[in-house]
């Protein structure tokens, strides 16, 4: 008779693992940060709303996704996420995002949820009047949910700025709620 140990992973082990599973599908950075070091305001959906021509067009954009307070809310039941750094094509990112948030319940994160960067890059157009065609993929970005972007990632040791250029590098920034 053959013995099979098995081995059991810390959630240091795990989070290593998903680090490794981002950078291999394609993340530049990743970083575990704390949910408390998530910057909230009322402000960012304002831009949502008086800023982008996708505002309303999409049910992973504003007026569809959580407001700002319901995000705070969500956030007090997660301790801690991965930012993560990448970039386009959105659907790649988006679906980069996806996977990690797969592994991550599959590891044991049951709550794992990411947040995406930008509209949803699904569907070419969305119908949000009916059903979602997708709905286990679509996610909400960070800023569609009242979350200050820059500041976040900022914080938390990442670089981001206004591009000036339609030359310049494009950095795309998700979150994967871990708990």
């Amino acid at each position: 008779m053959i013995k099979v140990e098995t081995i059991e992973r810390t959630d240091e082990d795990k989070i290593a693992l998903l680090h490794d599973e981002a950078m291999k599908l394609g993340a530049t950075i990743t970083k575990l940060i704390s949910t408390k070091n998530i910057v909230v305001e009322p402000w960012v959906q304002l831009k949502c709303r008086f800023g982008c021509t996708k505002f309303g067009k999409y049910k992973t954009c504003p007026p569809y996704t959580p407001t700002y307070q319901e995000t705070r809310e969500l956030l007090n039941c997660y301790k801690s996420a991965i930012l993560i750094e990448g970039q386009p094509p959105a659907k790649q990112f988006e679906g980069m995002l996806l996977k990690l948030e797969h592994k991550a319940n599959l590891s044991g994160f049951y709550k794992a949820f990411s947040m995406n960067a930008g509209p949803c890059p699904l569907c070419a157009e969305c119908d949000v009047t009916g059903t979602c065609p997708m709905p286990e993929d679509a996610r909400p970005s960070m800023e569609a949910c009242g979350i200050d972007v820059f500041k976040t990632v900022r914080d938390n040791g990442f670089e981001i700025k206004f591009l000036e250029h339609k030359t310049e590098y494009v950095k795309y920034f998700g979150l994967l709620l871990l708990e």
